[in-house]
């Protein structure tokens, strides 16, 4: 007001200026332009009028002025108050973005708030409550799960210096919401269970957990504990009523199932504080109710409902536009339950299409590993019956076509993650110098390195102070990691696509005088696509009682070294049955082979199959796969043909910590390393075989040949490779810069082995070398006879020195192994010699035309001195 009336006498002093003396006028204006400087609105008291102005009428063209305002005073802020303005405006943007399905937006929003508030530590504002609780909850709902876990951590434990009971038993609540997510349903109940025990818990919150425990004994099929809790439960409540609904479906009572699931929609609608996306699950849910009752009418309308409360604007809800679509997990439970609806092949694909568009927008915005991978889960079993349908197709026409659809959709879903780093190494490879993708790569090696850190304080279980610093960094970084990805996706979109070409697989197995075993491992069925001479066979192999036992009683003989020799009549048997159940005796003899294997086949040696009976107890007589055929392996089609044997420098770096005089000693390394000798290697033997060598010394060489231990890990715990004075865990290794070796050879055990990730394989230490950048891996699928991998190092080296070539090499290394007559035949069982594979190039025959145009060369300037000999000759 008062501002306003020193504008009016402004005003009138211009209106009679003339009449004053300039000397008097001056002075005034001096007076009055300090004095309207101290009543003038400060910056914080512009955010906050603007916040108020906005909360007072909420709405999508009020937010568009919101976001512009917040855009300019970003730019303006200094002083601790104007940050905290800020951060409240944030706070009150994501708010509205998040009852308004804007959950992207709301996602910003919410982490520019607690970027701003860490950042500079502010303070006098409940960041948890309107901040980083609201940004957990959107973590989770949009799959991005390890950051939900780092952010309910860090609230966590902020709570817990402040010795607020109520958020702290809140936020365990919402972290079993997470594992419940991921599919870990007994850890969601045991954190339920004993945050149960705290006094200071509230009957609404004793409330929330029972419900939770119900929801995760279900998942668990554990139905009567699951009763147990619903029987004492409140009768009107949404979630228990609708719990009893699932309950009754399972006891076979849809009697019972339909009318708990009606009040419980009822009570639903009774609360006046929902979200579009939450009416849309309802809908879903009770889809599936119907669906499972086979009233296929009733459950398609209630999920074209479903899809109409997501998409109020889109006009055609029968596969709606792609570009209509945004990234939200309740799309997917819509287009697979309409998928399965349906009767037409082409429009089950179409419905399958959608959901796998909107995985990717999902996938888009998640930078963890861990997360990517659970985001594969369901991805895989899409892809599953998108085979199953095309093998129907293929079996009533008969149509080639089929089979290539089916191949191009296996494909899709092999080693997402895989590719995805491998897309971004050679980006950087191809532009050096873009400050976008060196920073990324630099967040994504501190990430690892942190995520390493954290894991093993959890497995000491010491400093809990220290494990809540890093979950604090990497939720920073995960957030800076978001922002750099969103600029790259921008700048090479067409670049990351994954894209694949019949063509280019069938040339490079021409070239490579080759043919290829891929498999596709799914939960009822394995594919099998055979690919050879520009045709391509595909196969069915289902997962029965028959094959199952087989697989395993073959992979179980390796489990150590006397099962085979106990009984080699049976282990052949087995052995030729594998052989026979993989449909591999229409391979053609004497071709290069390429195996792409998938779940449990990741832990086979097909070295090892025999392949056509045999009463033979002298193994080198026993009909093994790798005296018909010399094998290669890969871990998809893409990287096989990506990978182009280069030009090799065959600098070698060699770690041998031996242990000499411990449990642990490796007596045959040291003769191990002595095959390294005429490549003028760099060893590093004993006490300096250290982790922080190898650290220092591993982007400086061509070829990296580790002689040590190694383990799988267990389902908590990584897998490791050990040096002389340290473990090294996978995420170290995930965090190597500038490691792109040509080849990687782990003499140790294991190293092939880790827990099984559907799609993604074996989080092995071999894999940790691919995601670093390794061209090629010569690496064990179980624990190796030290003897044994003495011989077969010193065999390849020997033969790669006359060869050149990492694929010949370690073939003629088992076969020289199996005609050594100076080898036992017992330790020539295939526990000895099978458990190195070679994944990489078939990279022979770039081997001979050296040879050719070196041996062509000399032959041309022997040639040529003879010529001018001869004319010197004729001239005298």
């Amino acid at each position: 007001m008062l501002e306003f009336d020193i504008i009016k006498i402004l005003k009138a002093i211009l209106i009679r200026g003339s009449s004053m003396q300039f000397g008097n006028f001056k002075t005034l204006l001096l007076f009055l332009f300090f004095t309207s400087i101290g009543f003038s609105q400060t910056l914080e008291d512009q955010i906050y009028d603007v916040v108020d102005s906005f909360v007072a009428n909420p709405n999508k063209k009020n937010l568009d002025v919101l976001t512009l305002k917040e855009k300019e005073f970003s730019t303006k802020v200094k002083s601790f108050d104007e940050q905290l303005a800020l951060v409240i405006l944030y706070c009150n943007k994501g708010s509205f973005e998040m009852k308004n399905n804007l959950e992207k937006n709301a996602i910003s929003s919410y982490e520019k708030a607690w970027k701003l508030f860490d950042k500079n530590k502010l303070s006098n504002y409940d960041i948890v409550e309107y901040c980083l609780k609201p940004l957990g909850t959107l973590y989770t709902k949009s799959g991005n799960f390890t950051l939900a876990e780092n952010i309910i951590k860090k609230y966590i434990f902020i709570a817990e210096k402040e010795h607020n009971q109520a958020t702290i038993i809140s936020g365990y609540i919402n972290l079993s919401i997470v594992y419940k997510s991921i599919g870990k349903y007994q850890t969601a109940i045991d954190l339920l269970q004993k945050v149960s025990k705290n006094k200071a818990i509230s009957s609404l919150q004793n409330k929330r957990i029972k419900e939770e425990l119900a929801v995760n004994f279900i998942g668990l099929k554990k139905y009567e504990n699951a009763n147990q809790l619903l029987e004492n439960a409140v009768e009107n409540d949404y979630q228990n009523l609708k719990s009893k609904s699932f309950l009754a479906l399972q006891n076979n009572n849809s009697k019972e199932a339909i009318p708990y699931f009606e009040k419980a929609k009822t009570t639903f609608f009774k609360t006046k504080d929902f979200t579009a996306r939450e009416v849309a699950k309802l809908y879903v849910d009770e889809a599936s109710i119907y669906r499972f009752l086979k009233e296929d009418k009733k459950s398609k309308n209630l999920l074209s409902k479903a899809l109409q409360t997501l998409l109020p604007l889109e006009k055609k809800m029968i596969l709606p536009e792609k570009n209509s679509l945004y990234a939200e997990n309740t799309f997917l439970s819509i287009f697979d339950q309409l998928a399965e609806l349906e009767t037409n092949s082409q429009k089950k694909i179409d419905y399958y299409n959608l959901s796998f568009y909107v995985s990717d927008l999902i996938k888009d915005n998640i930078v963890s590993q861990e997360s990517l991978i659970i985001q594969q889960f369901d991805d895989r079993k899409r892809t599953e019956k998108c085979l199953q349908i095309f093998w129907n197709e293929f079996q009533k026409t008969k149509d080639d076509s089929w089979i290539e659809k089916a191949f191009l959709f296996a494909e899709r879903s092999k080693n997402v993650v895989l590719k995805d780093k491998s897309n971004l190494k050679t980006l950087l490879e191809v532009h050096p110098k873009n400050k976008d993708l060196i920073a990324q790569n630099k967040l994504t090696s501190q990430q690892e390195t942190l995520i390493n850190k954290l894991i093993r304080l959890q497995i000491t279980g010491e400093n809990p102070n220290e494990i809540e610093t890093i979950n604090s960094k990497l939720a920073s970084i995960s957030m800076e990691l978001k922002s750099y990805n969103e600029k790259i996706h921008k700048q090479f979109k067409s670049s990351l696509k994954n894209e694949f070409s019949f063509s280019d697989l069938y040339s490079k197995i021409e070239k490579d005088k080759a043919q290829m075993i891929y498999f596709f491992w799914g939960n009822e069925s394995v594919y099998e696509f055979q690919i050879s001479d520009k045709k391509t066979t595909w196969n069915q192999i289902k997962i029965e009682e028959n094959f199952a036992s087989t697989l395993k009683n073959f992979i179980h003989f390796f489990d150590d070294a006397s099962k085979i020799n106990e009984d080699i009549d049976l282990f052949s048997k087995t052995s030729f049955q594998l052989y026979e159940n993989l449909k591999l005796s229409k391979l053609e003899k004497d071709k290069n082979t390429i195996i792409i294997p998938d779940g449990l086949l990741n832990f086979v040696s097909f070295d090892a199959l025999v392949t056509q009976k045999t009463t033979s107890k002298n193994f080198n007589k026993i009909p093994f796969l790798v005296f018909q055929n010399k094998l290669a392996y890969q871990t998809n089609a893409s990287f096989y043909i990506d990978n182009i044997p280069k030009e090799k420098q065959n600098t070698i770096l060699g770690f041998f910590p031996v242990f000499e005089n411990t449990n642990a000693e490796l007596l045959y390394s040291k003769e191990e390393a002595k095959a390294l000798l005429p490549f003028k290697a760099t060893l590093f033997m004993n006490e300096k075989a250290t982790k922080e060598n190898f650290m220092k010394n591993s982007s400086n060489y061509s070829i990296l040949h580790l002689s040590t231990h190694g383990t799988s890990g267990s389902f908590n715990e990584p897998a490791t490779l050990v040096f002389y004075d340290d473990l090294m865990l996978i995420n170290e290794l995930y965090a190597l810069e500038n490691c792109h070796p040509q080849l990687v050879v782990l003499s140790a055990c294991e190293t092939g082995i880790g827990k099984l990730q559907k799609g993604e394989g074996a989080m092995s230490i071999a894999r940790a070398f691919q995601y670093a950048g390794a061209e090629n891996i010569l690496f064990s699928l179980w624990k190796i006879n030290d003897y044994a991998a003495a011989q077969l190092m010193t065999n390849f080296y020997v033969n790669f020195e006359k060869t050149n070539s990492f694929f010949e090499s370690n073939y003629l290394s088992k076969i020289n192994y199996l005609g050594d007559k100076d080898i036992s035949n017992a330790k020539k069982s295939p526990y000895y010699w099978g458990a190195f594979v070679y994944y990489g190039a078939v990279d022979s025959e770039e081997t001979n035309y050296f040879y050719y145009l070196l041996f062509g060369g000399i032959l041309v300037i022997l040639l040529f001195l003879l010529f001018v000999k001869k004319v010197k000759h004729i001239e005298t």
